[in-house]
Parts: structure tokens; C-alpha cells; sequence
């Protein structure tokens, strides 16, 4: 019972809470940003950005989506639905185009072997 007097909620606080999202009343609180940038910069582009960012968190926590689940949708969108299963790098075989890495190896043979 002593630690009851500590939880300032009167109910127990758990670890899997701490990946909630923040809030400020009703917004989400990554909002803020967008608010400092408003304040502190007074513009009509400005006010729209905000009100813009206020509607796509609302839409987003309407459709129960966090912003990296849709930082996460709008990257998948922007890349298509083509994924290799190779690395892109594995796709063509690389090319010598005639550098002298012969040479190079036969003075390094040679330079320690004298």
C-alpha cells in the first residue's frame, strides 16, 4: 500500500502505457510543432499548414492510425509494390572496365617479396 501514495492517478500505471500517445486535450501533442511554427512565424501559409496538420491527425486518430503508420503508408505508396527479394545492388553483376588492379597486385607481390 505504500506505493499508493505515490501514483498521483489512484490506479495502476503500467510499462505498455508509455507508448500512448500524447495529447493535449483533444489533439494529438506532436501537433505543437505546428503551432510553434504559427506563433512564431505569422502567415497565412503558415495558419494553413496548421489547420491543415490539425485535420490529417484528426483523420488519422479517426482511422486509428499513429503518424508512423502513416509516415509508414504514405512510404509504401511512394515505392510502389514492387519489392525484390535481392538487393538492388545483387541486380546486375558489377562490370571492370579496365582498371589496373592486375598491376597493382603484381608491385604488391613483388614490393614484399624482394
Amino acid at each position: 500500500m505504500a506505493d499508493d501514495r505515490y501514483n498521483i492517478y489512484r490506479s495502476t500505471v503500467h510499462w505498455r502505457y508509455a507508448m500512448a500517445r500524447p495529447h493535449l486535450m483533444f489533439f494529438d501533442a506532436r501537433l505543437i510543432f505546428f503551432i510553434i511554427l504559427f506563433v512564431f512565424h505569422i502567415r497565412w501559409w503558415t495558419f494553413a499548414v496548421l489547420v491543415f496538420a490539425i485535420a490529417g491527425f484528426t483523420v488519422a486518430s479517426y482511422l486509428n492510425y499513429s503518424l508512423e503508420n502513416v509516415v509508414r503508408l504514405f512510404g509504401s505508396k511512394l515505392v510502389g509494390a514492387f519489392r525484390p527479394a535481392v538487393a538492388y545492388t545483387r541486380l546486375r553483376p558489377m562490370a571492370d572496365f579496365g582498371s589496373d588492379a592486375l598491376n597493382i597486385s603484381i608491385q604488391w607481390k613483388g614490393g614484399f617479396r624482394s
